[in-house]
């Protein structure tokens, strides 16, 4: 069990600010050779802790609230290849065995740092509702920028707490090992770009489990993007609930590598995309994923959101960054996308399942079992209806253009066979499959 220190033993006091407070119990923790900081029932105010060996205990009622003061935080040093100065509410270098857990929550306070009355409204050549405006992307002139991160770290788990009104990644891991994700429960404001759920980046052995993860970007991902060589691999992720504005879970992005990941029975709402597996040709590598029992329901989010209603969309095609930090690797890949297996998937979408590669660069992907319904709302029109969206790449993919409608686009790719099929018609008629410059391509209906 080792050491326990509530809080306001070292003088913490509701609705004010207790970095120091918190820290100095933190340290005490560490010394003593571990144990767990309790925060008790009440809200208390906090900058920038530094976590060590320790465990974090949120009893009920509890809540630590980031400071709505940036100068309360201070940046750690780490350069982050796309946020580039990194500042956290809580942050671990090189640190083991953290637990942090409870029935209390962690409120981020994303409010103090966005301007919720200004909205980015892309130019699609469209006039946008208030509604659809109310849907776009807030702005902001900063903001703490990584809340929960942890760098170099091993043994880490964070079970049932809840995580409220991020600025930005939520959860943030780069090069750690033996992750338990549990019981979470994230819920962040839909309309504030960047704010993802739980972001992996070169991390191995990771378990997530039984999450409710509701925010503007991805729920959870698996993207490499702070060091392109370092791998994730070994992940489980099982028995979530996720809502997002652009994709729920992706694997991948640029040039980073995704190996051994198995993903089920978890439910997908009201989101702009639903499963992604995307990188860069040439540099970037996703292989070996099993994706079973899903259930997958999108919509057009109006906004500067990737994605444009896809359910499913798996792609290889060029991007780069060129205000990235960390250079481009020296690969040439001809092979991006492989060894996919989607199993017992039902669908209700608003825009087709996409496989797209570059001259078969995307390869032995299967599909066994799926339901797929259409559905049609008023912001389909925004970014065209026959387009699907492969941002960040800039490559043009639309489905065949005339009056037929769509449940598959099938394009350069090899290898790919879809099975035990069932289609709902769509306003009277039968929806179409699309495939272009395929080899081996493969349907089976029911």
């Amino acid at each position: 069990m080792g050491k326990k220190i509530n809080i306001k033993d070292l003088g913490a006091r509701e609705n004010t600010l207790c970095t120091k407070e918190i820290q100095k119990a933190v340290d005490l923790i560490d010394e003593a050779g571990g144990g767990t900081v309790i925060i008790p029932s009440g809200v208390y105010l906090s900058g920038t802790i530094h976590l060590k060996n320790t465990s974090l205990y949120l009893e009920r009622g509890a809540v630590l609230k980031g400071s709505s003061n940036i100068n309360d935080y201070y940046e750690n040093g780490f350069l982050h290849n796309e946020m580039k100065k990194t500042i956290s509410l809580l942050y671990a270098e090189n640190q083991e065995n953290i637990n942090i857990y409870g029935e209390g929550s962690i409120d981020l306070s994303s409010d103090a740092f966005f301007d919720m009355a200004k909205r980015e409204v892309p130019d699609y050549g469209r006039e946008f509702s208030e509604e659809q405006i109310e849907e776009c992307t807030a702005t902001y002139q900063y903001r703490v920028t990584q809340p929960l991160f942890f760098n170099k770290c091993h043994h880490l788990c964070l079970k049932e707490i809840k995580i409220l009104n991020s600025p930005s990644w939520t959860v943030s891991f780069n090069d750690c090992t033996d992750i338990r994700v549990e019981a979470l429960y994230i819920n962040n404001d839909l309309r504030i770009p960047n704010d993802d759920g739980l972001h992996f980046c070169g991390c191995k052995e990771v378990f997530i489990h039984g999450c409710n993860i509701s925010c503007g970007d991805d729920c959870i991902a698996l993207t490499s993007v702070l060091d392109w060589e370092k791998p994730c691999e070994n992940f489980v992720i099982s028995d979530c609930i996720l809502r997002s504005c652009s994709k729920t879970i992706v694997l991948g992005y640029m040039h980073g590598i995704i190996r051994n990941v198995t993903i089920s029975n978890c439910i997908v709402k009201d989101s702009n995309r639903g499963f992604c597996i995307m990188c860069s040709s040439r540099t970037g590598l996703v292989e070996h994923v099993l994706v079973e029992n899903m259930r997958l329901e999108t919509r057009v989010r109006a906004g500067n959101w990737w994605g444009n209603g896809e359910p499913i969309c798996i792609f290889a095609l060029y991007h780069n960054n060129d205000s990235y930090c960390n250079p481009v690797p020296d690969r040439d890949l001809s092979v991006n996308i492989r060894d996919i297996q989607l199993k017992n998937i039902s669908c209700l979408a608003e825009n087709a399942v996409a496989i797209v590669g570059e001259a078969g660069n995307v390869k032995d992907i299967s599909i066994d079992g799926i339901y797929y319904e259409k559905r049609r709302s008023k912001n389909v029109y925004l970014k065209g209806e026959k387009k699907i969206d492969v941002s960040p790449s800039e490559a043009q993919i639309c489905l065949p253009e005339g009056e037929e409608q769509y449940w598959l686009l099938l394009q350069e790719c090899e290898n790919i066979k879809v099975s035990n099929i069932r289609i709902k018609s769509f306003e009277g008629k039968e929806l179409k499959s699309a495939v272009i410059r395929c080899k081996h391509a493969e349907l089976f209906p029911n």
